[in-house]
């Protein structure tokens, strides 16, 4: 019965992924007592910063590149990165790139200033606290999707905008689903997957290969 009041009071059908999702969170706080929490203010600024990170050290996506891509490897080519002349698109050089000693390069016209040039060593150092200290999933590895449409400099890669900032799809807390699923088994009512599929919601990066993503949400089609 209690399956069936969710289907009464709920029909996905026709309905966005805000309000799908929207529904699914006040329901499993009214029926489990459980908050379950989703990322929020991204921008495309924040998102491509991120983007670049990931592309420069990892490049989880599998079929996706780097226009400059590193000699042997999928990743963001260091000598394109580092170039003086590379320009950046909506981006700041200074973000992601650090020298020797740690600080942002500077530039002089189109040259970097003497004693002011990349490291690599402290921008791959760099780029992995970005990504851990902003969230990103699988100890700082898992994909982020582009901020642009299509994907700028120092990336250009083919790599679509990220849905979240379309309001296309949501991270929710790790834990915050650890805790549904206890809740759900206690109450003998399926999994999390079953449950999200009530409310037209789906997990379709939960399997993947190289990037398993278990917080990430979508609408089903």
């Amino acid at each position: 019965m209690a399956d069936q009041a969710v289907q009464v009071a709920f029909d996905p059908t026709g309905k966005t992924f805000n309000q799908r999702l929207d529904a699914c969170l006040s329901d499993a706080a009214k029926k489990y007592s459980i908050t379950i929490r989703k990322d929020t203010g991204r921008t495309a600024e924040w998102q491509q910063k991120l983007h670049i990170a990931h592309m420069f050290l990892y490049n989880k996506y599998a079929t996706t590149t780097p226009a400059n891509t590193e000699p042997g490897k999928r990743t963001i080519e260091w000598s394109h990165l580092s170039d003086p002349k590379t320009l950046w698109n909506t981006v700041n050089f200074t973000e992601i790139l650090r020298t020797k000693t740690g600080a942002a390069p500077g530039k002089v016209g189109n040259a970097w200033a003497k004693g002011s040039e990349p490291d690599r060593a402290k921008t791959e150092a760099r780029a992995a606290q970005l990504l851990q200290s902003e969230g990103i999933g699988n100890n700082g590895q898992a994909m982020v999707s582009s901020g642009l449409k299509p994907c700028g400099e120092p990336c250009s890669c083919g790599a679509g905008r990220s849905k979240h900032l379309d309001g296309l799809a949501a991270d929710l807390n790790s834990n915050d689903l650890t805790q549904l699923e206890t809740k759900l088994k206690q109450a003998k009512a399926g999994t999390v997957d079953d449950y999200l599929k009530k409310f037209g919601l789906h997990r379709p990066l939960l399997n993947h290969p190289s990037s398993p993503e278990k917080w990430h949400v979508e609408a089903l089609p």
